[in-house]
């Protein structure tokens, strides 16, 4: 790994874009072993293109719906979502899932206690680090997914060079954000139209009856750490005015083994990342019984005060110092998640380190 010391965070020793490989044993299997399984992984990777190209036409033929009431499309979208992503994580070899919701927490007596609900316009800070954190995301709530919009410091030197601060916020979908993972953040330009703050994007999504998903990284990392955030400030925040509530909720996968490939993405394969798919569905999850099926863990702050609250309905508290307020909640809220997931926060590595790791990446393979 010393050809990709470049990329390794000096302050903790970790390489967040590369990719996991199972521990070292004595017992390899050869290649030739996993020929059987290529059948398997080429049908398991079919049924997920039908799948995604039938939730790509059930979406876009209930666009129709928004047209009469957006309520019952918000309801509609969120059961054909919820069906589709629950079949596409089955196939990925997810067959089973956490039987609890998030954010809920069991007493001493066994009985579920949810302490908090997420309601549309509510807004969840979570890492990235594959296409699976998209589909069961969207499986849970059907969100609006936010990714930060950069501001182009690339042509700069020095440390403004690598200092990444973000100029606004993009909205997607789930088929979009997929097609994104492991790919670098977008960059401000003339051309940019959709560039959005993120009060309009709370805005927009409480209208629409969703909550959001935010990913403050900008990009997938190998789930072995979280990458440094880029600068949010007051301007890219947008003046904000109402309340929202604030989760943190951390996704973690199962290490690579000699059996199974790790489900992470740090680096985008092509096509669409379908390679990626078809090398992770060459492992025989179709007998649960006989295999142990893929699984990730859910980790989330259990207290009381796990939820941050940003609200301006009080009349001494001006628009400036609540939008203040949901910054330094952002920023508070990510130290949370990596209190909570057990993943340090690396102090140099970021989001705009990804773009020159992929070029690097792809110049040794050619």
């Amino acid at each position: 790994m010393e050809k990709f010391s470049t990329w390794r965070d000096p302050s903790t020793g970790l390489a967040p874009f590369v990719y996991p490989l199972p521990p070292l044993s004595t017992n390899q299997f050869p290649r030739i072993a996993w020929a059987p399984f290529i059948p398997l992984a080429v049908f398991r990777t079919l049924c997920l293109l039908v799948v995604a190209v039938l939730f790509m036409t059930v979406d876009s033929l209930a666009i129709i719906l928004s047209i009469f009431s957006v309520k019952f499309h918000s309801a509609f979208q969120y059961y054909y979502t919820t069906v589709f992503s629950r079949i596409a994580l089955h196939l990925l070899g997810l067959t089973q899932i956490p039987s609890d919701p998030p954010f809920t927490h069991r007493t001493s007596s066994q009985k579920k206690i949810t302490s908090d609900s997420v309601r549309p316009g509510d807004l969840i800070v979570c890492n990235w680090s594959s296409y699976v954190d998209i589909i069961y995301l969207a499986y849970l709530y059907n969100p609006i997914f936010v990714l930060p919009v950069l501001k182009d410091s690339r042509r700069g030197s020095g440390e403004d060079k690598l200092a990444a601060k973000v100029a606004g916020f993009e909205t997607k979908n789930m088929i979009p954000m997929v097609l994104q993972t492991g790919h670098p953040p977008h960059y401000i330009h003339p051309r940019t139209s959709q560039l959005k703050s993120l009060t309009e994007c709370l805005r927009e999504a409480r209208r629409l009856g969703r909550p959001v998903v935010f990913f403050p990284e900008g990009t997938t990392s190998n789930n072995r750490a979280l990458l440094k955030c880029p600068k949010v400030d007051e301007r890219s925040v947008g003046q904000f005015h109402g309340n929202v509530r604030i989760f943190c909720l951390a996704i973690k996968h199962d290490p690579a083994t000699l059996l199974k490939s790790s489900m992470t993405v740090p680096i985008p394969s092509w096509p669409l990342n379908l390679m990626h798919v078809g090398r992770s569905q060459m492992v025989p999850v179709m007998a649960p019984l006989c295999l142990s099926p893929r699984s990730i863990s859910l980790k989330y702050p259990k207290n009381s005060g796990a939820v941050f609250e940003v609200d301006s309905s009080s009349s001494t508290t001006t628009a400036a110092a609540v939008t203040m307020n949901l910054v330094s909640s952002l920023d508070l809220s990510f130290d949370t998640l990596s209190q909570v997931s057990k993943l340090k926060i690396t102090n140099h590595i970021s989001c705009v380190h990804k773009a020159s790791f992929l070029e690097y990446a792809r110049s040794r393979k050619s």
